[in-house]
């Protein structure tokens, strides 16, 4: 193949292998990001449910005091059981026990954002527990019911994303890994496997090149490229002499050439009628 042969296949060649491994890694980070956020759903429900048992602690104390007639803010040692669970889980930032219209009761720790749309989502909602994922925090709703099933309140747990988090970034870490890896090795599957499929138009176009036709084949081409060559080299060579025989065909038939004038015994005739009583009398 000559060189602007091959730059034309090259430049095929790439573009082929470029836009399949463009697909391939768009659906690898498109199928990554899905991953990403399952797991950080997961990380997060993970966490609430951890969560859970401290708030289910503090619903217990505050059903036992319902029950003897106390209500929240008159118990003595809510504000220390608070405390205590904070002081027991790091990653509480802060607990909070609220009214069922909203309203902070007892709070142990700093608030981490606004919690406003956090309590209607979890006093509005029919559902005992109630997680919200705020971006910076991350919530977990309790909601309190008292001995004729009225809601009391409801307990907030907040936790920093970044806490919850940090197991699952070295997570996030090894799925990019692997997808690396398994990007790389479709590359290796498919870069080879285009080259394959294509060698026959490579092949075919090798044969058609006009440096090439009617010569011999190279040393070391294969059956086919010799088989297409030679099928060539036949077909031009029927054209040519059918070209030559439709050429003698014209000439022959041409007025400058007439064909062969009859004969009478022997002897050639004229047609033109001038001479033809002297050829009569000549015959005579």
């Amino acid at each position: 193949m000559t060189p602007g042969g091959w730059r034309v296949f090259r430049e095929i060649y790439l573009r082929i292998i470029l836009s399949v491994l463009t697909v391939t890694a768009a659906m690898l980070m498109l199928q990554n990001s899905l991953n990403q956020l399952k797991l950080r759903s997961l990380a997060a429900e993970a966490t609430s449910s951890r969560l859970q048992i401290s708030a289910a602690t503090i619903e217990s104390a505050i059903v036992r005091a319902e029950a003897l007639g106390l209500a929240m803010d008159e118990m003595a040692g809510l504000q220390d059981l608070l405390d205590r669970e904070r002081a027991r889980d790091a990653s509480l930032a802060q607990i909070a026990i609220v009214s069922p219209i909203g309203v902070p009761i007892l709070a142990s720790g700093d608030a981490l954002a606004d919690m406003e749309p956090i309590l209607r989502r979890v006093l509005s909602g029919r559902e005992k527990t109630a997680l919200v994922d705020a971006g910076e925090a991350l919530f977990t709703g309790r909601v309190v019911f008292d001995s004729s099933n009225a809601v009391m309140g409801a307990v907030i747990l907040t936790t920093p994303t970044e806490l919850y988090l940090g197991r699952a970034y070295s997570a996030f870490g090894e799925m990019n890994r692997s997808y690396l890896i398994i990007f790389g090795l479709v590359a290796a599957v498919l870069i080879p496997f285009i080259l394959f499929q294509f060698r026959g138009v490579s092949t075919a176009f090798r044969a058609l090149d006009p440096a090439c036709i009617g010569a011999a084949p190279p040393a070391g081409a294969g059956a086919a490229d010799a088989d297409v060559s030679a099928a060539i080299a036949e077909g031009d060579r029927q054209v040519a002499a059918a070209v030559a025989e439709l050429a003698q065909m014209l000439r022959d038939s041409s007025p400058e050439n007439p064909a062969t004038e009859p004969q009478v015994n022997g002897v050639k005739t004229n047609n033109d009628p001038q001479t033809s009583g002297h050829v009569g009398r000549d015959i005579a």
